[in-house]
């Protein structure tokens, strides 16, 4: 009975509170209702009826706060407040409120006092110092700022609070008192160097805070370099003045900090801003520390990628994307305009092979293979070696990302050998084993090249509804849908156009430059009614600019007029008689035109800003 009767009453007083926070619940939504509604005093009275019975509901309390302050009832504010402070006196929080109310409401003395009185109560209290400087540091109160730090650092510490005041004098941009108060927290605080670190580098982004933060950092690393030589190492990076960066990373390291993790760091950021000789100093500056396992093959890695980003320095940048830019269908992975170095392709294949002998059994090994295979493959064009060192890439347990690379490249070296179809063949078993649309897309490629027109159109439209319109693979399937319904009709011309370009396309991956253009050759002059005739001739002159036969790319440039790639051979031949014949005043006709008589185009505006810097930099 005893027991039957305490369930009952649980049961009752469950329901009455289910009751009771539904009802709050919507008390709440009316509040809001009302708020939005402009209807201030009524939600005003809803959140006082939901403290009545529940004085401490979080809520309620922050929207009555901020309904005084947004539309500045600060009476009411205060009146509410010193309630709350009644009863909640050890509530620092309610003192800096309270006070900023009071301050608002232009009684001054009032809030003084009333923050005296909070910073007195809780001295010794960290918290109440922090809110304390947000406050002075929001109202501009820079005397009283001052004041509190001289207390909370005499309690607490010398570098107290001085990243906040830091951040205070930076966002008023009091740059060289800013820098003091980090610098002061980077001495005391040695384990937030990062967060210091990015401080100073953001500073860095005004112009006229560089002076100052350099002269200040220089000055602390004489007093403290082991803390601040790391950071000035950063600066002079960000500034692009690498050479300081290193000598001042080897200044540092000299005094005993030799965190090779951070070396590494700096030896790959070099990498990435192309300053060759100042990262593989900083690699040899690691391997010399005689490394050895997982973060050898990281250091041995970035080094050889250092000199294999020198074997073909970037292609030279068009002005434009010519043809299907990015596009898997028609993208030539042999694609290389400047000359090779051959000192630092052998520099690069010799550490990718002392890494296959010494990092056995290691996760690199596979991006070894993998980088290698690379080499033998685009630069070499040693088919057979890439497809074996491909292979063992694959089988050396790549990561998910890597392994998708190898299995694509595996493809593309098949291509390249005449084995389309074991191409096809080997893309079909990956594609069960792992369903993702980069290897269908890949598949279809392979369709595309040499299947008929007719069944690669069936394949794109079925594949069309298996993949996301928000991947980014399915602009490259609608560019070549388009491209089927554009070029390939009944038109017997037409088709045996197609067929050719095709032919060409698939000669584009064998290396075959030679064969790819007799294929379009043909067409340009045997087919000479077909629909492909321009893209035909776009891709001739594109091809011969390849080749470094710079008269027919022109001529091929030339004959894009009157077509839909006018615009584009216009601006091809600006290039050429820009950067191959030298030749400024040809050069600006041809862009010229584009503004003229392509006003329309999608190029115009990148040409009138090319055109303007050409015009800047001849004057």
């Amino acid at each position: 009975m005893k027991s039957y009767l305490i369930s009952f009453i649980l049961i009752v007083s469950s329901q009455t509170l289910g009751q009771s926070y539904s009802s709050q619940r919507a008390s709440l939504k009316t509040a809001g209702l009302l708020e939005r509604r402009g209807d201030i005093d009524g939600a005003i009275a809803i959140y006082k009826g939901v403290l009545d019975n529940d004085p401490r509901h979080h809520s309620s309390i922050q929207k009555l706060k901020s309904i005084y302050m947004n539309y500045q009832r600060y009476d009411e504010g205060i009146k509410f407040l010193r309630g709350r402070l009644a009863n909640e006196s050890n509530n620092i929080k309610i003192y800096a409120e309270l006070g900023e109310f009071h301050y608002l409401n232009d009684q001054q003395k009032e809030a003084a006092a009333v923050w005296s009185k909070g910073l007195s109560k809780f001295k010794n209290n960290r918290s109440v110092y922090r809110i304390m400087v947000s406050i002075y540091g929001k109202y501009g109160l820079d005397d009283d700022l001052n004041t509190i730090l001289k207390k909370g650092r005499k309690r607490f510490g010398q570098a107290f609070l001085s990243y906040e005041s830091g951040v205070y004098y930076q966002a008023r941009r009091i740059y060289d008192k800013a820098m003091d108060q980090f610098i002061l927290h980077l001495i005391h605080e040695p384990n937030q160097n990062g967060v210091i670190e990015r401080r100073i580098l953001l500073m860095s982004d005004q112009e006229d805070a560089l002076p100052i933060i350099e002269k200040k950092l220089i000055n602390a690393s004489k007093q403290s370099p082991r803390k601040v030589l790391n950071i000035l190492s950063g600066f002079h990076f960000k500034q692009q003045d690498y050479q300081k960066a290193y000598e001042v990373k080897s200044e540092w390291s000299s005094l005993g900090k030799k965190d090779l993790n951070e070396w590494l760091t700096f030896a790959n950021d070099l990498r990435k801003e192309r300053q060759y000789k100042h990262s593989i100093n900083a690699y040899n500056y690691i391997i010399e520390k005689k490394i050895d396992g997982n973060f050898a093959g990281k250091v041995l890695l970035g080094l050889a990628q250092t000199f294999e980003d020198q074997i073909v320095p970037a292609n030279e940048q068009d002005l434009i994307p010519y043809f299907f830019d990015n596009n898997i269908f028609f993208k030539d992975p042999f694609q290389i305009y400047s000359s090779i170095s051959r000192d630092h392709l052998s520099s690069s294949l010799e550490l990718y092979d002392s890494m296959l002998v010494s990092l056995k059994k290691s996760p690199l090994l596979a991006e070894a293979y993998f980088k290698l295979g690379e080499i033998k493959y685009r630069i070499l064009q040693d088919f057979d070696q890439a497809y074996m060192l491909f292979n063992r890439a694959l089988k050396n347990n790549p990561d998910k990302k890597l392994r998708l690379k190898i299995i694509l490249r595996i493809s593309d070296v098949l291509i390249a050998r005449g084995q389309s179809k074991e191409a096809l063949g080997f893309l079909k078993r990956q594609f069960k084993q792992n369903p993702i649309p980069s290897i269908e897309l890949k598949k279809i490629l392979v369709h595309f090249l040499i299947d008929d027109p007719d069944s690669t159109i069936q394949i794109v439209n079925e594949s069309m509804f298996n993949i996301s319109p928000l991947d980014g693979s399915f602009n490259d399937l609608m560019e070549l849908k388009n491209f089927l319904a554009k070029y390939y009709s009944t038109n017997d011309e037409d088709k045996v156009a197609f067929t050719h370009f095709l032919k060409a396309e698939h000669y584009l991956r064998q290396k075959k430059i030679g064969d790819a253009i007799r294929e379009l050759v043909y067409i340009n002059t045997e087919l000479k009614s077909s629909k492909i005739i321009p893209l035909t001739n776009l891709r001739l002159s594109l091809l011969y600019y390849r080749l470094k036969d710079f008269d027919n790319a022109l001529k091929f440039a030339f004959s894009l007029d009157k077509t839909e790639f006018a615009d584009k051979g216009i601006i091809l031949s600006g290039q050429i008689y820009e950067n191959k014949f030298l030749d400024i005043e040809k050069a600006l006709v041809q862009y010229m035109r584009i503004l003229d008589e392509y006003p329309s185009s999608i190029f115009s505006e990148p040409i009138r800003y090319h055109i303007r810097d050409i015009k800047q930099f001849e004057s």
